[in-house]
């Protein structure tokens, strides 16, 4: 498989959840035409600066059995994503339609 782009931390200059990141993220995207799906984990680090930086996204919920936040801090509003789904492997086999 070949990655259109690679874009790391170093590269921006920051870290999830600083808006630049998703900022880089947007602009590769619209300057190659590219349409953007964001799955993560963190409402905290991914979904939240998704959100505000326009992108769909499915959240890949492994705590969907147990309260509380595990190692990711409380988003501290509300955030609905997309799709959410308990486990990596739960998504894939939708998205392949298995």
């Amino acid at each position: 498989m070949e990655f259109a782009h690679v874009i790391t931390a170093e590269d921006v200059g920051s870290y999830k959840p600083a808006p630049a990141n998703f900022a880089a993220l947007t602009e590769y995207a619209r300057r190659d035409g590219l349409r953007l799906l964001h799955v993560a984990q963190s409402l905290f680090h991914d979904h939240l600066p998704a959100r505000r930086a326009g992108l769909p996204g499915v959240w890949i919920n492994r705590r969907h059995d147990r309260p509380g936040w595990g190692a990711t801090p409380d988003p501290g509003r509300p955030v609905i994503p997309d799709w959410e789904y308990p486990s990596l492997a739960a998504f894939a086999e939708a998205a392949v339609g298995r």
